[in-house]
């Protein structure tokens, strides 16, 4: 008997084992739908075992049911770090909104595919998502050149998309029919190249006064205008001299290219120079340039906002200006409970001792770690006179405003003097307090933070759309598509909604400047 009874169960678990995997495709239903017919009109055991099975998603009463939020993002490779803290948010984001019971009836899980930042990784995985009968939602791509292959696919299989971080503007909108929308269920959290370019060239002519400007484009080039050429077509339309827009191959170091290029600009005598390439190949050039004699500044594209740049043109990168559709952590005001969240969810406190003042180890306050905590890290007026010395503070009532001075110097110290030695020490601690803030939010890649607002915009959709739903389908994908659209709200990265065609409303530009070998947040600019 209990051979006879574990042979049952072997066949209850293989059963359940096959119907599972016919779900998931479409000749794998028609397939169970022809043996459900025969076998249930019998009076069998296998009729009795596939209702069993058929019992739905949850697999029995009281279950919730499963739908999926797919990743499409680089996991592995030069641009791991960005997909996996990508992944990271998205996982963040679906385990709250499961722990909160967001979604009666349902659980959300994530299912992550490594596109290799490559077109054809990210063929693959739109294939893959597009196929997965629980898929509600996909965040990504990253990368412009995959989304630029994927979306046809989503967009296909009706799968709302939001991507944190596409910049190529034909994405949204078409450049024979601008008011025509490529991929109806495509959105991005983050601004294009030609929001990037111009804030870039305005700084260049506004802000530094530049004129004569050489520009060096590294690509991609997507059969439409490059970033580099946006820029200087920008520059030349307000009135500055671009000798030329150089062509390299920004991915890829050829020494006998750099030197032929840094000897052509040096050449033009420019008062700037801008820079839209990868990181590694920037700072040959930086180095190529300065081997010319071109000492100017440089002002550089996204591509340059990597320790590679700075790794490469060592000092020579001091004072260099980097823009970025992305924006800081830091420089987040809603940011510090994610900051919070995502360093204890996923270990981030290993990465981040190394960088901490005198080695301390402590964690972000969440109520901190989102602060506009410039004022600690650039000496702004908050914290320093304009002269570069320390903030004037105001002394005792009647001392001439030096009382602290007098105070601290004498013997017999007042209570007024300890007092104010004692805020003095409180003011210090919190500029301490403000840097060490800063550092544990700017560890995390600033697309983490679009990333989780992707996510909670496709959440925020299903809560609306799935309860009360028995299966993904296609009338519930586009039900979400509609949602993701109309929807509002308050995100890490600030307010999250979109225009009709898919773009975020009022996106944001950082600039950045190299300072003691890192990248410091200067300002960030709404391009709307």
């Amino acid at each position: 008997m209990p051979r006879l009874v574990g042979g049952a169960a072997r066949a209850a678990r293989a059963v359940r084992g096959w119907v599972g995997r016919s779900v998931l495709t479409t000749r794998g239903r028609v397939l169970l739908a022809a043996v459900v017919v025969v076998a249930l009109a019998l009076p069998s055991g296998l009729g009795l075992l596939l209702a069993s099975a058929l019992g739905g998603d949850g697999g029995g009463p009281g279950e919730d049911r499963v739908a999926t939020i797919g990743v499409l993002a680089p996991l592995s490779g030069a641009s791991a770090d960005a997909g996996v803290s990508v992944r990271n948010a998205v996982t963040l984001a679906v385990e709250e909104a499961n722990r909160q019971g967001m979604i009666p009836g349902w659980k959300l899980q994530v299912v992550a595919h490594d596109d290799l930042s490559r077109p054809d990784g990210g063929a693959a995985g739109a294939d893959l998502f597009a196929d997965d009968d629980r898929m509600i939602g996909v965040v990504g791509p990253l990368s412009s050149s995959v989304a630029m292959v994927s979306l046809g696919r989503l967009s296909e299989a009706g799968l709302p998309v939001v991507s944190p971080s596409n910049a190529e503007p034909t994405l949204t909108s078409a450049p024979a029919s601008p008011d025509v929308r490529p991929f109806p269920t495509y959105f991005r959290l983050s601004g294009t190249d030609a929001q990037l370019a111009e804030v870039a060239a305005d700084y260049a002519l506004d802000t530094l006064g530049r004129s004569r400007i050489s520009v060096i484009d590294g690509g991609p080039d997507y059969g439409t205008i490059t970033l580099a050429e946006r820029f200087a077509r920008d520059v030349r339309d307000a009135g500055a001299t671009v000798p030329t827009v150089h062509r390299v191959d920004g991915g890829a170091i050829d020494d006998e290219q750099i030197e032929k290029t840094a000897r052509a600009v040096r050449d033009e005598a420019p008062d700037l120079v801008y820079l839209a390439t990868g990181a590694d190949v920037a700072g040959e050039l930086r180095q190529a340039l300065a081997d010319e004699g071109v000492t100017v500044q440089v002002l550089g594209a996204d591509g340059l906002l990597d320790h590679d740049y700075v790794d490469r043109a060592g000092t020579l990168a001091e004072g260099d200006l980097v823009t970025d559709l992305s924006v800081p952590l830091s420089r987040l005001p809603s940011a510090g409970a994610f900051v919070t969240a995502y360093a204890k969810r996923f270990g981030e406190l290993e990465t981040v001792a190394s960088l901490l003042p005198e080695g301390r180890t402590d964690e972000p306050a969440a109520e901190s770690s989102g602060a506009d905590t410039s004022a600690a890290r650039s000496g702004s007026p908050d914290t320093t006179r304009p002269d570069g010395g320390a903030a004037a503070r105001p002394g005792n009532p009647g001392d001439g405003g030096d009382g602290g001075d007098r105070a601290a110097g004498t013997s017999g110290a007042t209570g007024a003097g300890v007092d104010e030695e004692d805020a003095r020490k409180r003011e210090l601690e919190r500029a301490r307090s403000a840097e060490l803030a800063a550092l544990w939010a700017d560890a995390i890649p600033p697309v983490a933070a679009s990333a989780h607002d992707a996510a909670r915009a496709l959440i925020r959709a299903a809560s609306a759309t799935l309860p009360g739903r028995s299966v993904v389908d296609a009338d519930l994908r586009a039900a979400m598509v509609r949602a993701v659209g109309a929807g509002e709200f308050v995100g890490v990265t600030g307010q999250v909604a979109f225009d009709p065609k898919g773009d975020l409303r009022g996106p944001r530009v950082a600039l950045y400047s190299v300072l003691s070998g890192r990248f410091v947040p200067l300002r960030v600019e709404s391009t709307r």
